[in-house]
């Protein structure tokens, strides 16, 4: 398991970056989204987002955008609950599965969707810096 991209969402919108700086408690480090709670991080697997982005019929396409991009991962066997160590950083899973909208064709078309069962939102327990590249380990 690792990650294979990293992003961050800032007034001028989506950056990919090499590194994030992860704030326990709070979130992504200079994110627009980085308010606390159980959503301080977004997780998502890398290849269903790349196949979803192809397909181009969800509304998600450009409005979903995950701080980090996985491989390895099954998101369908997480749990609220599980810890992932990546480096010195310890994440939480929160949620395992994003919200879907009526207006989204895949919704009104009753369709798979890639990416509502193959992400997950996490809490920051120890925070630190962590690389596109580095593995993810349960704990």
């Amino acid at each position: 398991m690792k990650i294979e991209a990293l992003r961050t969402k800032t007034d001028s919108g989506e950056t990919n970056v090499t590194s994030l700086n992860l704030i326990a408690g709070l979130g992504v480090e200079g994110d627009k989204k980085a308010k606390g709670g159980d959503r301080q991080l977004t997780l998502a697997d890398e290849s269903k987002l790349i196949a979803y982005r192809a397909d181009g019929n969800g509304l998600c396409v450009h409005r979903f955008m995950p701080n980090i991009a996985t491989s390895g991962i099954d998101y369908s066997d997480c749990s609220v609950g599980n810890r992932f160590k990546i480096g010195d950083v310890i994440i939480e899973i929160s949620s395992t599965e994003k919200k879907c909208f009526e207006e989204c064709k895949f919704v009104q078309n009753d369709s798979h969707c890639e990416i509502k069962h193959n992400c997950a939102f996490a809490k920051i327990i120890v925070g630190g810096t962590i690389k596109a590249g580095d593995e993810i380990i349960e704990v």
